[in-house]
């Protein structure tokens, strides 16, 4: 099938599917079966296993879950099984994601609201930034971290195994290639030692995950992240997959659609050895994208220039490192087959800060800490269809120097500081697609908005990327965002 009638086909249905109209009301309620979950019994309610896997550059729509081309049949069940998360908001890019996720706070408050840390970088995540790992490791559990770091390399005090995790096995920098061989030097450690390692990277952390989880003890939890660096990396797919899309003509979008399908059946290993240890009932499984799916930019950026669309965000606006939904909402479920019942819908935003107040709360670890969550715990969001307890239903998007974001409830505010300057304001809910302005219509509530993330401004750290010598101190632009004359 044509890709572009294949998109043309699905439109209805990625905005029906944003819109959540299948739900009864526009709160945003988690809508659940009647179907019960597996009686996992008392024990199986405490100290449950946490597996979090991130995908990288994952367009929204490239899921079988959101009726995406690429075939995802692992994800799919694990969705259907559990629940699906339409309105998840990550970072606008990896670093950023990554520290949120592991803080539970936004970067802007350490300096890591601009662009990801680059291979030439001397910062990372600040030392004084507790960590789930080292929470739940407190906790007893054993943790381990899996693929792409991205989050400081240049000391060791930043890497992996000194930020609470037992077990590293992956790329500090995110600079190994999709295929590794013995006979090349790669950026790829097993906790502080580099080795070589020969094959394809997802199919290497699918099999260290499985090998963690047949050694664990059945005596303690499990904390297991893995984070590929598929479908980003799409050109290392391997070639019968690629050659399995022969439907689809652009060469780059075959190549991203079989790794879309690779990463799957990663995802698909890490579950069938979950089931074989019995460890599944028990298990929380977090499956989103690092940002949205890459679209073409105007210049090059710390991640490079993008010019092949390769990604599909649907019916969502621009694309990774943008703050227009392309770039912040992202494909995401959560399994647990002892709390969350199956075909559970969640139509209220979560961010991905709320995942660290989460799995704290659901390993019984402490929340006490001198810097305070942004997040909040999500799971009676997802698994019993209550209402959020985050303060004005407001989640900051992300701020730095030349953009912020700020959504409160239905609402949407992003304002570019960088020239032509401008401000937005979108009904996210009656308008995914974020077509139509309405700054003009709302002043008070653009002036309400406005105050809120000015507040968020003048507690933002100092960007750590824009203080060093020789970085791009440029806005990136997207190709939408040239200016009408």
């Amino acid at each position: 099938m044509n890709l572009d009638r294949k998109r043309g086909n699905d439109r209805v249905a990625r905005v029906i599917a944003a819109l959540g109209l299948a739900l009864v009301t526009n709160l945003s309620v988690a809508q659940q079966s009647d179907a019960k979950p597996a009686d996992g019994g008392q024990r199986d309610l405490q100290r449950p296993n946490l597996v979090y896997i991130l995908a990288d550059d994952l367009g929204w729509a490239d899921v079988g879950f959101h009726r995406g081309l690429p075939r995802t049949p692992n994800l799919d069940r694990l969705a259907d099984n559990g629940a699906t998360l339409n309105t998840f908001y990550a970072q606008p890019f990896s670093s950023q994601t990554r520290a949120a996720m592991l803080t539970g706070r936004y970067p802007m408050r350490y300096g890591l609201q601009t662009l990801s840390i680059g291979p030439e970088s001397d910062y990372g995540l600040p030392a004084e930034e507790r960590t789930f790992a080292q929470a739940l490791k407190d906790k007893g559990y054993r943790t381990a971290y899996l693929g792409n770091w991205l989050l400081g390399h240049s000391d060791k005090a930043l890497w992996p195994t000194q930020r609470g995790f037992d077990q590293f096995y992956g790329s500090l920098g995110g600079l190994a290639e999709p295929v590794l061989r013995k006979d090349a030097k790669a950026d790829w450690y097993r906790d502080d030692r580099l080795i070589r390692e020969s094959g394809y990277v997802t199919e290497l952390i699918a099999a260290e995950a499985a090998a963690i989880i047949e050694k664990q003890p059945a005596a303690s939890p499990l904390l297991l992240v893995a984070a590929f660096d598929t479908p980003a990396k799409y050109w290392g797919a391997p070639r019968t997959l690629i050659d399995s899309y022969k439907e689809v003509e652009d060469d780059a979008r075959r190549s991203y659609a079989a790794a879309v399908t690779a990463l799957d059946a990663a995802v698909g290993k890490i579950v069938a050895a979950l089931e074989k240890r019995g460890m599944l009932n028990n298990t929380l499984i977090v499956f989103h994208s690092d940002n949205g799916g890459a679209l073409p930019m105007r210049f090059a950026t710390g991640d490079g220039d993008i010019r092949s669309p390769v990604a599909d965000n649907g019916v969502f606006r621009q694309g990774k490192g943008s703050l227009y939904e392309g770039g912040v909402r992202v494909a995401a479920l959560a399994h647990w087959p002892a709390r969350i019942k199956p075909k559970t819908i969640v139509t209220q935003p979560i961010h991905v800060t709320d995942m660290y107040v989460t799995l704290l709360t659901a390993g019984g670890a402490s929340l006490e800490q001198t810097r305070e969550p942004d997040g909040v715990d999500a799971l009676p969001i997802i698994a019993e269809g209550k209402l959020t307890t985050r303060k004005g239903k407001e989640i900051l998007l992300n701020i730095e120097a030349f953009h912020g974001a700020l959504r409160a409830g239905e609402w949407k505010l992003i304002v570019h500081t960088a020239m032509p300057a401008r401000i937005e304001l979108f009904q996210i809910a009656n308008d995914p697609e974020e077509a139509e302005n309405q700054a003009g219509a709302y002043p008070e509530r653009v002036a309400e908005m406005m105050a809120r993330l000015n507040d968020y401004a003048y507690e933002m750290a100092p960007a750590k990327y824009l203080g060093e010598p020789g970085n791009d101190n440029r806005p990136v632009f997207w190709l939408e965002n040239r200016p009408a004359r």
